[in-house]
Parts: C-alpha cells; sequence; structure tokens
C-alpha cells in the first residue's frame, strides 16, 4: 500500500488512544493496591495485569491499524462497541464529561474505520 488514508490513520491513533489510557489505568490500579489497602489484594492485582494486558493489546490493533492489517478490522470494532458501552455506564454514575469523550471516540473511531477509503486499505492488504 503506497499511501495510508488519513481516515484509517486516525483510527489507529484513536485506537492507540485508548490503549494508552486503559495502560495507564491499569498501572494506576496496581501502583493503588500494592501501596494501598485493598480489602482484596490478590483480586486488585489480577484486575491491574488485566487491564494492562488489555490496553497493551488494543495498543497493538492500533499498530496492526496503522500497518492497514485485515485482521485488526474486528477487535478494533469490538474496542469501540464497548467504549460506547463504558460511556453510557459513565454518564449514568453521573461521569458526564468522561463518559461523553469516550462516546465521541468511540463513534469516531468506528466511522473513519469503516469508512471506505479505509475499508479499501484493509482490504488491499498484501
Amino acid at each position: 500500500m503506497s499511501t495510508r488514508p488519513v481516515t484509517l490513520t486516525t483510527a489507529a491513533a484513536i485506537e492507540a488512544l485508548e490503549g494508552t489510557a486503559v495502560t495507564v489505568v491499569g498501572l494506576y490500579v496496581g501502583i493503588e493496591a500494592i501501596a494501598g489497602s485493598p480489602n482484596d489484594l490478590a483480586s486488585a492485582v489480577v484486575l491491574a495485569l488485566m487491564a494492562i494486558a488489555a490496553g497493551l493489546a488494543l495498543v497493538a490493533v492500533g499498530r496492526g491499524l496503522w500497518q492497514a492489517r485485515r485482521w485488526t478490522r474486528a477487535p478494533a470494532l469490538l474496542t469501540q462497541i464497548f467504549a460506547v458501552i463504558a460511556g453510557i455506564s459513565m454518564i449514568q454514575s453521573r461521569r458526564q464529561a468522561v463518559g461523553i469523550v469516550l462516546i465521541v471516540l468511540a463513534v469516531a473511531a468506528a466511522a473513519t474505520l469503516m469508512s471506505p477509503a479505509s475499508a479499501r486499505a484493509i482490504d488491499d492488504e498484501e
């Protein structure tokens, strides 16, 4: 592929941003679990490790989108579906700003990912 469409670049950037955010939250939870006094240390550490692993996986999907890899379309779309669900949950729990940002990013990523230019670039993977 000679040039990557801006829509695919945008989708890759949003996916990587979401992955970085999840990784940072996982690290924060892990540090708080170790430094603080959680009710269940083992559960807190496992939750932190799962968040870190999920975040790194999302960053890998973002990198794959950047490279226009065909396998990235489904996990990237699933990420956006879960981001909308998380955004709705945030809005319902009175964290409107975070929820709205999540939903806007998810819709933008899904729209750019499903654009004809992005679809062509991903389908033309060699």
